[in-house]
């Protein structure tokens, strides 16, 4: 008997919803327009909010991904509406205070270029040169090659003093050497090639700025600069160790960017070679 009067209920059931269907056509295809609709929108929002998320600004953009001469001029303007810009954002301001990262690898083959003044690697803020070599007022931050010698020279703005410098000597010539910049509050320190080289308390808080960067102003130097790569926050020793690591990139980019011979067709190649990894890099020939 159950199973009689499941059957039936269950006929009796479908007859209903047929009968439903059949006498509500014009409803059910207004509903089902109204949920093709909906789904439509929300595919749409989702489709638009996945598109601006992949072209979005890289908050840690890489601005040189790659080998350039560093005596050539580059400038990456800083107004995101200006077609080629590359925006740096301001740092991520965690509970410490400030935070960011800068990361370039640089060869230095002489000091004959630009001798006797400072010379531009790169800088963060105005295109005021001094007759000294050196960018005023802005370096947020600012390095240089110090006059005359193979002396880095790190310049960071803060809101007491003007410049504030640290000096790395003895940077090693026609070798490739990793430079890291990492500002974490008021604490400043300067890796080279994976080991902290020197680290001070900044006299004031870190003044950033929205002027443009610029590479290898004035001439820059004799050699080359790859991977000056930016990041919005501190990174840890893992990350930095892994960066130097990976070492730079010797693929030449930008309007010399077509010279793709091999670092071993050079003699000089087997001369400064010194069983490091990444030395020599990619040389003149």
């Amino acid at each position: 008997m159950d199973k009689t009067f499941n059957s039936f209920s269950t006929a009796k059931g479908n007859s209903g919803i047929r009968d439903f269907l059949n006498s509500n056509s014009l409803v059910i295809k207004f509903a089902f327009l109204l949920l093709v609709i909906f789904g439509f929108v929300i595919f749409l929002r989702l489709g638009i909010s996945l598109i601006g998320y992949l072209l979005q600004p890289s908050d840690s953009p890489k601005l040189i991904d790659g080998m350039v001469e560093a005596n050539q001029l580059i400038i990456f303007p800083q107004d995101p509406s200006n077609n080629g810009s590359v925006t740096i954002y301001r740092s991520v301001n965690a509970n410490e205070g400030v935070e960011f990262t800068w990361s370039v690898w640089v060869f230095i083959q002489d000091l004959q270029t630009n001798a006797g003044i400072y010379k531009h690697i790169f800088s963060k803020g105005n295109s005021n040169l001094d007759p000294n070599g050196l960018i005023q007022p802005n370096n947020a931050p600012g390095l240089y090659i110090a006059p005359n010698t193979n002396t880095l020279v790190v310049i960071m703005n803060t809101f007491n003093v003007i410049n504030e410098e640290i000096l790395i000597p003895n940077i090693p010539m026609n070798k490739w050497v990793n430079v890291i910049i990492r500002c974490q509050n008021n604490t400043l320190d300067v890796y080279i090639n994976g080991t902290i080289s020197r680290s001070i308390n900044l006299i004031g808080v870190p003044k950033q700025n929205y002027g443009n960067v610029y590479v290898a102003m004035n001439g820059g130097f004799s050699g080359y600069i790859s991977n000056l790569w930016y990041y919005n926050y501190a990174l840890g020793t893992a990350a930095i160790q892994n960066l130097y690591k990976n070492g730079p990139n010797t693929k030449m980019i930008g309007s010399n960017g077509m010279n793709d011979r091999a670092d071993y067709l050079s003699l000089r190649w087997f001369f400064y070679g010194t069983g490091d990894t990444y030395n020599p890099g990619k040389l003149t020939v």
